[in-house]
């Protein structure tokens, strides 16, 4: 407990708060940016919310992480405090206390999406009811991929020193997970950066001649969230290990 209090204090001081806030702001605000106008519009606000917020995910999520990840082992890089932490705690303590740090600031980033979700509704005056099932699976779905993605981020800047090298594959994970979010769907699973429009729980049938969007609730992808939650898992303990190996 005490290790992880002093992850809280160290987090205090770089004001992680401010950017997993900013992080969730950004991804409503751009998921909101398009006003609904029209009574059919407001009629399925929510609908395109939960259709839009997993692409704006793929887009901001891997930077967001990335950028969570490396301030989190930030300080331990610039003050070259390895050495001496190693010699105050065990090395799996300090692993377990940055892995609940980060998973609680991921926690915070869905749980602002969630409740942005009734808050917008109400303000643009949606006409829908608020499925609170399609709801849960967006949290679970986002936490999940977003877990994935900050063991990555936080593996890269414990084995690289520069801690550009997270954001710059966060960014460039950010181009892919977009381009595999209007590839066909096989094709996304292939892109782990994009795992969130897969696992949305609202798809959209566009046709081009009346330039009417359909919304519909897409079956739960179950296999395809296991298997993300076995990625996030395999990632961990790698991260685990580069901790456990570092030299100091």
């Amino acid at each position: 407990m005490k290790v992880f209090w002093a992850e809280i204090q160290k987090a205090h001081r770089r004001h992680d708060l401010p950017v997993a806030v900013g992080v969730a702001l950004i991804v409503v605000l751009w998921a909101s940016a398009s006003s609904p106008t029209t009574a059919d519009e407001l009629a399925t606000g929510y609908s395109g919310l939960l259709y839009t917020l997993p692409i704006m995910n793929a887009v901001v999520m891997p930077v967001g992480m990335a950028a969570l990840a490396s301030r989190i082992w930030d300080a331990e890089t610039k003050g070259q405090t390895c050495k001496l932490l190693f010699t105050l705690q065990s090395r799996d303590s300090l692993f377990a206390a940055k892995v609940a740090l980060g998973m609680l600031e991921n926690l915070l980033v869905c749980a602002l999406e969630c409740l942005a979700l009734p808050l917008l509704g109400a303000f643009r005056g949606f006409t829908e009811s608020v499925n609170a099932g399609l709801c849960v699976w967006l949290v679970l779905c986002t936490f999940c991929v977003n877990g994935m993605l900050y063991f990555l981020s936080f593996l890269l800047s414990i084995r690289v020193e520069n801690q550009v090298a997270a954001l710059a594959v966060g960014f460039c994970g950010a181009l892919i997970g977009l381009f595999a979010a209007f590839m066909p769907r096989w094709f996304s699973y292939l892109v782990p950066f994009g795992y969130y429009v897969p696992l949305s729980p609202v798809g959209m049938n566009w046709d081009s001649d009346t330039r009417i969007a359909e919304f519909f609730v897409r079956p739960l992808c179950l296999p395809l969230l296991a298997g993300t939650v076995i990625l996030a898992a395999a990632l961990a303990l790698l991260c685990r290990r580069a901790i456990r190996n570092k030299e100091v």
